[in-house]
């Protein structure tokens, strides 16, 4: 009788580190790590505080508008398995911040904004959770430009990348959309109904053009204010390491960019000989930046985001700030693609974004911004608005949909979400804030593309 109660014991032991296993594997990383961030580059203001049983009272007045707090934390044995959060509750807020399934080490919880009261005390509800009472350090941020009502210019590589990035922001600021490539690549989402590949691609890259325009008019961006390029997808990284060669669409024999950029309906648009050309596209943005006159571009941060498009859209920018010797300015920098996996941020739709893992103090930042949404639910079908992002159209006939049913399921139930209305539809858009003026410093530049 022992020894088959030991024998089921270790089968139950075994199957929960292989269930274990396959939960965190999809982090690609230790999740035992500290978040460690190069803060002594940055203006902030730190506060030492005492959290006891979940508790801490810090005074408010310091003008800031992003502020954390850093813990160390420990996951119970269920949040090995189950997700752990923390609740954040102060007089009038509540939100939700989610971890790594068996999370060991230092985090930063995201901190309540707004805060009327000038002493604030805040209580930590751990889920699957261990936070046990500590001396913590609070870090403020105040980003002073957003107090003066500043001319936004929002970088999408592809069409849906500034509703994912930032919908919530630009929709709340005088902001243009500047979507650099048509977004014709990826998959044959619409073989049922265009067989022909190229035609398809060709259509496909219509309906993104015509997203990127008119998508942006549910958070109050008028056409005039929405401009795509036309660059072709997935060629960025060959237009900058083959300049000044021009390049074609890899998915349709289309070479020249007119055949999109036609589409756009703002006089702002820039007129080309439709070469796609790096020199060509740092013309365009150059021409952009001086007719807008932006106080914050809000663009990817080229070493937190794996897609090279994401990339080298911000090489672009920032080429272009350079040649025009731009020193006053905001980089407001976002990944929709983080490098280490396709899950962050973690946890549930509208929960918090917190700020990306860095492990070694290798991103460099002046400053963090955290803009809360105040409607968030609006962003969902401004999401949903982008074709895209909807489900391709195998659901048409009824093998289809059964295979989109159990696709859809599938992924909830063995929880490897990594839809952008999970990822993306959150109570926040976080930003790593970089002054023009310090991209002129190599050590910058190096860190932005480490």
């Amino acid at each position: 009788m022992l020894k088959k109660t030991l024998i089921v014991l270790l089968f139950i032991i075994i199957g929960a580190w292989l269930i274990y296993s396959s939960l965190t594997a999809k982090y690609k990383y230790d999740v035992n790590q500290d978040y460690q961030y190069a803060l002594e580059n940055s203006q902030h203001t730190p506060i030492q505080v005492q959290l006891k049983q979940g508790r801490f009272s810090y005074d408010s007045t310091q003008g800031w508008d992003t502020g954390f707090i850093r813990l160390n934390i420990a996951a119970t044995l269920s949040g090995y398995f189950a997700e752990p959060y923390v609740e954040i509750i102060s007089n009038t807020q509540r939100s939700v911040l989610s971890f790594e399934r068996g999370v060991q080490g230092e985090r930063y919880i995201n901190l309540p904004t707004g805060l009327k009261q000038s002493q604030q005390t805040i209580q930590l509800v751990a889920h699957h959770l261990t936070i046990k009472d500590q001396q913590a350090e609070i870090i403020l941020f105040a980003n002073s430009v957003i107090q003066q009502q500043p001319r936004v210019l929002i970088i999408a590589p592809h069409p849906d990348d500034a509703e994912i990035a930032a919908y919530g922001f630009y929709s709340s600021n005088n902001s243009l959309i500047l979507t650099i490539t048509a977004g014709e690549a990826g998959p044959h989402t619409y073989d049922e109904i265009y067989s022909d590949t190229d035609l398809h691609y060709q259509v496909k890259g219509k309906l993104r053009v015509w997203d990127s325009i008119t998508v942006p008019m549910l958070g109050g961006v008028i056409p005039e204010h929405a401009i795509n390029l036309g660059y072709f997808d997935n060629t960025l990284e060959k237009m900058a390491k083959n300049q000044p060669q021009s390049v074609k669409s890899k998915y349709t024999a289309i070479d020249d960019v007119n055949h999109f950029r036609k589409q756009n309906l703002s006089s702002l648009t820039p007129v080309t000989d439709g070469e796609a050309n790096w020199p060509a596209l740092i013309g365009d943005i150059k021409q952009i930046l001086q007719d807008y006159n932006p106080d914050i571009i809000v663009t990817p941060y080229p070493a937190l985001d794996w897609h090279t498009d994401h990339k080298f859209s911000t090489h672009a920018v920032i080429t272009a700030i350079k040649e025009l010797g731009l020193q006053h300015g905001q980089l407001f920098l976002y990944t929709n693609h983080l490098t280490a996996n396709n899950y962050f941020p973690y946890g549930e739709q509208g929960e918090l974004a917190p700020i990306p893992p860095d492990f070694n103090q290798s991103l460099y930042f002046d400053s963090i911004y955290s803009f809360m949404l105040p409607k968030p639910k609006d962003k969902i079908f401004a999401l949903e608005a982008m074709h895209d992002l909807r489900l391709d159209t195998s659901w048409l006939d009824i093998p289809g949909a059964f295979k989109t049913l159990w696709t859809t399921l599938g992924n909830k139930l063995l929880l490897k979400d990594q839809t952008y209305f999970r990822r993306a539809a959150r109570a926040n858009e976080l930003f790593l804030v970089v002054n023009f003026s310090s991209l002129y410093k190599i050590e910058t530049i190096n860190s932005l593309n480490k």
